[in-house]
């Protein structure tokens, strides 16, 4: 649900803020009513989707569909998931790949079918965990 209000604000050029402690919605066009009343019943769900996007992004994630799915490439073919489902519920994984070979050669399983922040939280605390190893500071 979120995930389609969001695309629908993206394609519309709706932007949503908070302004003055007050959630605005920022747009060119006018906008349906049904669609106005959507956002709003749903503004904080959107928002936290938005933060969460944001702090992903600061860490080195590629977002993409708004939020659907998270790419953190950390080496020559290494990657790392984390993949959003409807029901609040996130998997999140890590993968090899060689470049002469279709799909990944290794795959490991961080954490699946919990709830995304924690998945988000084992995601990053892996990149914590890299960037130590490599003698690197987080953030």
């Amino acid at each position: 649900m979120i995930n389609n209000l969001l695309n629908i604000m993206y394609h519309l050029n709706i932007e949503i803020k908070i302004i003055n402690n007050k959630t605005k919605l920022i747009y060119q066009n006018t906008i349906d009513e049904k669609l106005k009343a959507e956002i709003k019943k749903y503004k904080f769900e959107i928002l936290h989707q938005l933060r969460e996007n944001e702090t992903a992004k600061e860490l080195g994630f590629l977002v993409y569909q708004h939020g659907l799915f998270y790419e953190y490439r950390y080496g020559r073919g290494a990657y790392l998931f984390i993949e959003r489902y409807p029901n609040g519920r996130a998997t999140a994984w890590r993968e090899n790949h060689r470049p002469d070979q279709n799909g990944a050669y290794k795959t490991k399983i961080i954490v699946q079918n919990v709830l995304f922040e924690r998945a988000f939280k084992e995601a990053a605390g892996f990149i914590e965990w890299l960037h130590k190893r490599q003698g690197k500071r987080v953030g």
